[in-house]
């Protein structure tokens, strides 16, 4: 099975051009095995702004960890009485905790990694279009 691993700047070529707006379907040829294939492609301005979008998020989900945390910490050190019937300040920042951890380091991750290039097709010889493509890959 032969793998082969696109760079973006495939798609950046001077005859592969991102739209001016929007979003436009590209299609191109693998050198290699010489079978077509189809992306959608958005403009360099809206992979921009979704770029920075996912990382502002993630980096203020991350960022909220300050507080959460050594809230956490602090407060779940503390002895509650038996009778006590209010709720546990536990109940929410422990779910907070995990939220800011793991949705903040997804956000993250998606922003550094996002190119503005997806519904990566295979084109078959009647024209349509499959959903997975095996042994392609963008990078």
């Amino acid at each position: 099975m032969t793998t082969v691993n696109w760079s973006v700047a495939t798609l950046s070529s001077p005859d592969m051009r991102r739209p001016q707006k929007g979003e436009q379907s590209v299609a191109f040829e693998c050198p290699r095995c010489r079978k077509v294939f189809a992306a959608t492609v958005e403009s360099a301005a809206k992979a921009r702004r979704k770029r920075l979008v996912y990382l502002t998020i993630g980096w203020v989900l991350l960022l909220s960890l300050l507080i959460t945390l050594p809230l956490a910490f602090q407060l779940g050190g503390q002895v509650r009485e038996e009778d006590d019937t209010s709720l546990n300040p536990m109940a929410v920042l422990v779910p907070l905790v995990a939220v800011g951890f793991i949705a903040g380091l997804t956000f993250h991750g998606v922003g550094r990694r996002y190119e503005g290039i997806k519904k990566y097709r295979l084109v078959l010889p009647n024209g349509k279009r499959t959903v997975l493509v095996q042994g392609h890959r963008f990078g």
